[in-house]
Parts: structure tokens; C-alpha cells; sequence
């Protein structure tokens, strides 16, 4: 995103939340309005805040006496989005990279996930030339396709990267508005952000409870439900990636396991829930008024939800056809999914999670 096309996103926020501060109708929607009444200016990185605490329900568009056709035009949601995917860009480290991705999201994150499919490949190829053709069964059959020190050293080196991208982009999020890291420490900012994430709370339509306008002006719970079902179907598969962990480097089993195993059932579990997930988040997206939405944002979302997709498919693929001939390549396929989707986990919709926590964590922090 250009830095000129930064700026006029920013203006259009600040004249935005200018009206919305004078009107207030809003305040029982979401965190957003009540959070504006304690600005009488907003700079930059106000609007960032401002921008990753909106939960994008729509609500504020359809309830808005100021939106399209009124000549003032006002178009929070759609504003907002735009403005996430700028703050993205702003605190993403390396820089260049936040700014690639946000230009071609699906085209570089499926060139990342061939290309590292394509070097497990030629470590088949190189360990044993047979192996992408031939069948493997019985514990540690992984192995035999991919040498575990380079499926554990690409691994390492890419979770090095994520994590330091992830520590400075939070840390830019969090002080370049004046808020100071000592303020991190808070429990009870913690409690209450947490509990406010695994419930999805605001989601929910605000103090009504009837849900988002996500798709029109009907109210529904569907976009939450199925949030739900890939944050806690993604959360099980970091479940099972921690349990075969321990398998393999303290009770010395190697990949793959049993059916019955605890990684096998939490993995595929989460799996399966991922997977309903993000199909019906598709088919919302795909059903929603477009008015409200950010093109911006569009792209970036549908890139995030395919490899989240891919990456569940190709490992339930690999989970029932792990004992034929297909596992080689289907092993390759799986893991360069799997590395390149949390290659660029700083840089794509998902660091939405991130810096939406830190929002949360800010607006509990400031008003408890």
C-alpha cells in the first residue's frame, strides 16, 4: 500500500471518528465507540488502535443514520479494514515483507508453499531415490520419506523468524501510542482480554446479542460460530504439533502414530474443524453485501483461509493415505503448506490476532 494512499485512509478515519464522536448512537455496539468518547484528536496510531478493536461486525454500518447515500458517507467498517490492512503494513518486521505480501497474499503464499514442497522433494530425492514412489508404514515412516534433520531444521529456522517478526510488530503496535510495556503486566487487563477472545465476545451484536450484520442487515451468529470452530480446531492442531513433540524427542516414538493417539485424534479433531470453518466463512464472504467491505481485505482474507484450508486438507489426505504410495509426495505437499502458512502467519489476516489482542488488552487496560 502506497504511503499517499496510507495518508487519505487515515483522514478519511479521523473525519470519521470526528462524527461518530459527536453523535455516539453507536456506543452499544462494540468496544469502538465508547473507546472514541476519551479522544478529542486521534493521531495515526490512534486509529490503528481504533481500527484492530473493531471486531468488523457490520453492525455500525447498518445502524449508521450517516452511512451511504447520506452525503457524509460514512463507512466505519469498510474504513477500518483498510486501515488494519495499513497497520499491518506499519508494524510489520522486515517491512518489505508485510508490504509484499499485502500487494500478491495468494500468489506468494502458494510460490512459498511449492517452493518448500519442492526442497522436501529433493530431500526425498536426495535420501533415497526411491522413496517419493514407494510405500511406508510403521513408526517412524516419515523419517524414511524426509530426514529429520531437515524437516526439524527448516522447522526451527522458519519459527525463529515468526517469532521475532511477532515480538517487534507487537511492540511497534503497542508503545508507538504512548502505552508503555510495563502496562502488559496487568492480570486482570489479561483475564478479561482473554476471556473476551475465547468467547468471541464481541461478535455477538454488542449489548443486544443478536449477532452480526454480516451478510445483510439480518442479524446471525454464523460468523462466529464458525471463528470458533478454526480458532479452536487451529488451536487443537498446536495441540497435537506439541504432543507428537513430546512423543518424539522424550518417549523416542517417531511420526506417524496410531489412529487412537492422542496427536492423531487432537490433530484430526482440529482438522476437521478448521476445514468446516473456513468453508463457511467463505461462503459468508462470498454472500456478504460488498459495500461494507474492504477490497483490500478481501484478498488478504481469502489467501489466509485457502492455505488454512489446504494446509487441514492435504494433512487429513495425508492422515488416511499415510500407509500407500501416495504418502511421499502427499508428506512433501502437507509440509510445504504447513511451514508456509506459518511463514507468513506476520504478515497475513492472521496477525489480525495478534494485534486485536493487544487492542483488547489496551481497551481493558483503560477501562477497568
Amino acid at each position: 500500500m502506497h504511503k499517499e494512499n496510507t495518508k487519505t485512509i487515515l483522514e478519511i478515519a479521523r473525519h470519521d471518528m470526528e462524527i461518530c464522536n459527536a453523535c455516539r448512537y453507536c456506543e452499544i455496539l462494540c468496544p469502538v465507540f465508547p473507546e472514541i468518547t476519551n479522544f478529542r484528536v486521534f493521531s495515526d496510531n490512534d486509529l490503528y488502535y481504533l481500527s484492530n478493536l473493531c471486531h468488523n461486525c457490520k453492525g455500525c454500518y447498518h445502524s449508521c443514520q450517516y452511512a451511504p447515500p447520506h452525503e457524509f458517507s460514512l463507512n466505519i467498517p469498510k474504513t477500518f479494514a483498510d486501515l488494519r490492512v495499513a497497520s499491518y503494513i506499519n508494524y510489520a518486521f522486515p517491512s518489505f515483507l508485510g508490504k509484499l505480501f499485502s500487494k500478491n497474499g495468494t500468489i506468494v503464499s502458494l510460490m512459498i508453499a511449492i517452493s518448500l514442497a519442492l526442497v522436501f522433494i529433493a530431500g526425498v530425492m536426495f535420501n533415497n531415490a526411491d522413496s517419493i514412489f514407494v510405500a511406508y508404514s510403521g513408526e517412524g515412516s516419515f523419517y524414511n520419506v524426509i530426514p529429520i534433520k531437515l524437516m526439524s531444521g527448516v522447522s526451527i529456522l522458519i519459527w525463529i523468524h515468526i517469532m521475532i517478526a511477532f515480538i517487534v510488530g507487537f511492540k511497534r503496535f503497542w508503545v508507538e501510542n504512548g502505552d508503555k510495556l510495563s502496562d502488559l503486566f496487568d492480570g486482570s487487563s489479561w483475564k478479561q482480554s482473554l476471556k473476551d477472545v475465547a468467547t468471541l465476545k464481541h461478535l455477538d451484536g454488542g449489548d443486544n446479542g443478536h449477532g452480526c450484520n454480516h451478510v445483510n442487515e439480518r442479524f446471525s451468529h454464523s460468523r462466529r460460530t464458525y471463528h470458533q470452530f478454526v480458532m479452536y480446531g487451529f488451536g487443537l492442531t498446536l495441540v497435537s504439533t506439541t504432543i507428537a513433540a513430546v512423543y518424539h524427542y522424550i518417549l523416542g516414538q517417531g511420526a506417524p502414530y496410531e489412529y487412537f493417539s492422542a496427536p492423531v485424534i487432537t490433530g484430526t479433531i482440529g482438522g476437521i474443524l478448521v476445514v468446516i470453518g473456513a468453508i463457511g466463512l467463505t461462503v459468508i464472504k462470498l454472500k456478504a453485501d460488498k459495500e461494507p467491505m474492504s477490497e483490500k481485505l478481501f484478498g488478504m482474507d481469502f489467501s489466509f483461509i485457502a492455505l488454512l484450508f489446504f494446509v487441514n486438507l492435504t494433512g487429513l489426505l495425508l492422515l488416511f493415505l499415510r500407509e500407500g504410495e501416495l504418502m511421499p509426495i502427499l508428506l512433501c505437499i502437507h509440509l510445504g503448506f504447513v511451514l508456509a502458512f506459518f511463514l507468513i502467519l506476520p504478515y497475513c489476516k492472521f496477525v489480525h490476532a495478534l494485534y486485536r489482542f493487544g487492542a483488547l488488552l489496551k481497551y481493558n487496560s483503560r477501562n477497568k
